[in-house]
């Protein structure tokens, strides 16, 4: 399966990079979300198209074999509190729908090696969208 493009503001690029370069130690996570960062089509805040997933949007996924959307909130780590919906970028669910956009599915792969497969359904909220870029 080929990979979807995405998209990502400069801003969520720096923020993302920063936190990767902090890292004392990569997870395959990690090392996946850098890949997918260095082929992201990198635009100003204010240009991310609003079906996109931007960190902090809430967005309703299906993660295959379900059927059932889940509705989840794109979080940087320091901001992860475990609260319900919250996926942590570093997740492989998060790192995954980063940059995707409504429609699109990826597959990612998963630490014991299987493959998730991830439909974006809805993006609910986008900072960007709301003319948020904090």
């Amino acid at each position: 399966m080929a990979k979807p493009a995405i998209i990502i503001s400069q801003q969520d690029l720096q923020r993302l990079e920063t936190m990767l370069e902090h890292q004392s130690k990569l997870t395959p996570t990690m090392q996946h979300l850098e890949d997918e960062l260095a082929r992201a089509d990198v635009v100003a805040p204010q240009e991310i198209p609003e079906n996109v997933v931007t960190m902090n949007a809430r967005v309703k996924i299906t993660i295959a074999p379900a059927n059932e959307p889940t509705e989840i909130i794109l979080v940087y780590p320091h901001d992860f509190r475990g609260d319900k919906g919250q996926v942590n970028v570093l997740a492989p669910v998060g790192a995954a729908i980063l940059g995707l956009s409504e429609g699109q599915e990826i597959e990612w792969p998963q630490p014991d090696g299987h493959l998730m497969k991830v439909k974006i359904e809805k993006v609910l909220y986008q900072p960007e969208r709301e003319g948020d870029y904090l």
